[in-house]
């Protein structure tokens, strides 16, 4: 402390920026990437360090060029490090599949079928080996017929990342699927020698309880849709402590007590996925868990004015539950004509506008589009399309409801029931800011490419086709749009278009257009 002309004594202050570059590069290093990625809007030096190739690195796995084909090249470690994130690498002469968990850099991988055990599957009357553009790996086996099903995985522990939890998935396709309705399947995953976890699942996605059924125990599963257009089911979690280096964690799927015969599905492998800890489950000393679980803490994550847009916050004991709550469960705001939620990693505000919420050609008119009840929707009501030859929907969100600084990406969401029409024009998709150009694509809403005319399939990457989401919808993505925050009086203007063919199309039920937050 210093006593200043005046008799007060002042506390001198630690100025972060004064620090060398390569000092501040070495203290990031000992952070996350998703730290790096948030030190580096505090200052240009900051910047430099969170950005440099010593930082990105530390974040890469030990001896990850021996993983890496060296056909790759990249300008930066970083740039190295997102490629790995976003696009899986085939490694082992094409037996596995390795990239990295994007928020904490964990090691990920899928097991080629070849890598695995798989009963009968080298005999053509039971399994044929098949090549399909959308699979990982050059071949993948085609269940024709067994009433043996039985496939087996293992993986050295000391590939995996430690202190990490880890699940593993059976990922496949069914293709006319028949037998897998009867018996649910048997899974497991844990180190060889012990008993791991187990569980079951039906694989027929589409299952329904027979009359000499009995009721479905409570922890059986059914497949979820992937984004990527395969189906997973949960084999079970394992958590590496790290501690141990010359073990085998084996995960197994096996259907054998019906002897009934099986047969439609398409099998891709075994995924081993590490999991994001929530923000909340950190090993932090008790007084930062105390500090981190305070509601003062949990309330400057939350988004201003969050009592305005959520009307029933009296129900949580504690703003931390609010946080966790809006980061999980969408809730239906101004008279359910919005849908709103957190993006949960980084608390900024997403939303779905809904049908009613937006302006549809002709939606009011019984002859064209007739509003409808289902289950799995989020609004009460949504319009199911019947027949039209002029498809417009276009949709509006007021730029200052949305997150400063954010960069969002605008979706269609739909499902489609003898959908027809949509496989002559792509669907023309903007998203700008009213009276600007704003970005521009294309996109087929038909989800089964084979039914485009091969004289009308795109030529280039430029016309984009649905993507299936985990509730069981699909969406297209509409475009992109960052918000700086610095225009509170536009509007966000998104929309889908296709009125030049003249055609009629209908068979599409439509839910909304989300905005979303990306982290």
């Amino acid at each position: 402390m210093e006593e200043g002309g005046n008799g007060e004594l002042s506390i001198d202050t630690l100025n972060l920026n004064a620090l060398p570059q390569d000092c501040i590069a070495t203290i990031i290093s000992f952070t996350s990437p998703r730290d790096a990625c948030r030190l580096s809007i505090v200052s240009t030096i900051f910047k430099l360090a969170a950005e440099s190739d010593a930082v990105w690195e530390s974040f890469l796995p030990s001896q990850y060029q021996a993983l890496i084909p060296s056909s790759l090249s990249f300008s930066s470690k970083k740039e190295f490090y997102l490629s790995l994130c976003e696009n899986p690498v085939l490694i082992e002469g094409g037996q596995k599949s390795f990239w990295l968990e994007k928020v904490s850099g964990k090691k990920c991988y899928m097991l080629s079928p070849k890598d695995l055990y798989i009963e009968w599957v080298n005999t053509p009357t039971y399994w044929r080996w098949v090549s399909i553009p959308e699979a990982r790996f050059e071949e993948v086996p085609e269940l024709l017929s067994v009433c043996w099903f039985e496939i087996r995985g293992k993986i050295s522990i000391s590939r995996l990342s430690p202190m990490t939890l880890y699940k593993a998935y059976l990922v496949f396709k069914v293709h006319d699927v028949y037998g897998f309705d009867y018996y649910p399947v048997n899974l497991s995953v844990g180190l060889v020698g012990t008993e791991g976890s187990m569980r079951t699942a039906y694989l027929d996605p589409e299952h329904v309880l027979t009359e000499q059924q009995s009721t479905p125990v409570e922890d059986e599963m059914f497949p979820k849709a992937r984004v990527d257009g395969w189906l997973e089911v949960e084999l079970g979690e394992f958590f590496n402590e790290g501690c141990v280096d010359d073990g085998e964690l084996e995960m197994t799927a096996i259907e054998i007590d019906g002897g009934n015969w099986k047969g439609g599905l398409i099998f891709q492998g075994i995924e081993i996925r590490a999991v994001t800890p929530n923000l909340c489950d950190s090993n932090l000393g008790l007084d930062s868990l105390s500090t981190a679980e305070s509601d003062t803490a949990w309330e400057s994550l939350l988004p201003c004015q969050y009592q305005d847009l959520v009307p029933t916050l009296v129900s949580f004991s504690s703003k931390k539950d609010i946080y966790l709550s809006l980061g999980g469960n969408p809730v239906l705001i101004e008279g359910g004509r919005k849908c709103f939620w957190l993006e949960k990693a980084s608390g900024k505000k997403c939303y779905m506008l809904s049908p009613k919420e937006l302006y549809i050609e002709w939606v009011n008119t019984p002859t064209y589009w007739s509003w409808v009840r289902i289950l799995e929707a989020r609004f009460e009501r949504v319009p199911k399309l019947i027949s039209v030859c002029w498809f417009e929907i276009c949709g509006k969100i007021s730029v200052c409801m949305l997150s400063p600084k954010t960069h969002y990406k605008a979706y269609l969401v739909y499902k489609v029931r003898n959908v027809y029409g949509f496989e002559f024009y792509p669907v023309k998709l903007s998203v700008g800011v009213v009276g600007t150009e704003g970005s521009k694509r294309a996109a087929y809403l038909e989800p089964e490419r084979d039914r485009i005319p091969i004289d009308l399939q795109p030529i280039h990457n430029d016309v984009q086709f649905p993507k299936a989401r985990v509730d069981g919808w699909l969406e297209v993505e509409i475009g992109e749009f960052f918000n700086e925050g610095c225009m509170n009086a536009g509007e966000l203007e998104m929309s889908a278009l296709e009125i030049e063919g003249g055609n009629w199309k209908g068979g599409i039920i439509f839910q909304g257009i989300e905005i979303r937050a990306i982290a």
